[in-house]
This record gives structure tokens, sequence and C-alpha cells, in this order.
């Protein structure tokens, strides 16, 4: 849905900007695009960050992996005795495994909301970097529209801008 709206308006700046050309304007209409998570995972503070969220991960998902495991063995262990244990401890047993597995099902939920806002932190001032050094080529170079790629259906590999992109990043431009 989102590629579509960006199309759609990507369409409307294109149709609008040849409009213009045909009432008159003689000025050139030039595009770009660039591809915003090749640039992420390109740049060296890119590859730190994603150095630092893996390792988030790697932690959240051996605390999730050992909450699991205990759970599966409470759950065997239910299962296993369930013949023999009086009803009102039975029913407390499979009590027990349910709330642990609404909060493991909780837990999960939450590291997902934690690990998804520590990836924006992490990766907002690099965006925003990329915005200041795409804001400034597309001024000096005369670019009508710098679309990114995921808005996109088809570009000529000559407009790229990633790779000039991923350079001026690495070489501290845009701070």
């Amino acid at each position: 849905m989102t590629r579509w709206i960006g199309c759609t308006v990507a369409a409307t700046l294109i149709f609008g900007a040849f409009s213009v050309q045909a009432l008159g304007d003689t000025s050139q209409v030039k595009i770009g695009y660039v591809d915003l998570q090749k640039a992420l995972m390109s740049v060296n503070e890119g590859k730190k960050a994603k150095a630092r969220l893996e390792k988030k991960v790697k932690a959240k998902q051996k605390e999730f992996d050992k909450k699991q495991n205990d759970l599966k063995r409470l759950k065997d262990e239910l299962e296993q005795q369930a013949a023999i244990m009086k009803d009102d401890v039975k029913r407390q047993k499979v009590q027990d495994y349910q709330r642990r597995l609404m909060e493991l099902q909780d837990y999960y939920i939450n590291n997902q909301k934690e690990l998804a806002a520590a990836e924006a932190k992490l990766t907002k001032p690099i965006f925003d970097r990329f915005e200041r050094i795409l804001q400034v080529i597309g001024a000096k170079e005369n670019y009508t529209v710098i679309l990114e790629k995921n808005s996109t259906v088809y570009f000529s590999p000559e407009v790229d801008l990633t790779g000039r992109l991923i350079r001026d990043f690495n070489a501290g431009k845009g701070k």
C-alpha cells in the first residue's frame, strides 16, 4: 500500500513537472533515486548500528529461549504427571502454565517493541544525515526530485545516487 502511494506521489510530481514544461518552462526535469536501506547497511555508522542491534537481539533471544525452554519443561511435566495428580493440583498447574505462557507472549511482544525503538534510535541520526546530503546534492545539481528506491517501480542505474550517498556519508558530509 505504501509503495503504491509513493508511486502515485512520484507520478504526480513527474507529470506535474512535465506539465510545467509543456506550459513553456524550459528547465530540464532531472530525477534521481537512492536505496536508503542499502546505504544504511553500507555506511560505517550503519554497520556499527547493525552490530549493536544484533548484540541486543542475541541477548534478548537467549533470554527468550531460556524462558521458552522452562515453559516447555513445565508443560512436559504437567502432561506426564496429569494422570496421577489430584484435580485441584492439576487445575493449579494448568493455570500456572497458562499464566506463564501469557507472560512469555507479553515478554516477546515487549522485546519486539523495545528492539524496534532501539533500531529507530540508532538509525534516525544516520537517516537525518542522508537527508541533508541528498538535499545538498539535489540543490547543487538541480535535481527535480530524488526518490527512494522502494517507492519506485523502475529506474535506470544511471540515476542511482546510492553509491554517491555512501561515499559522501563516509567522507563526513551532512553533519
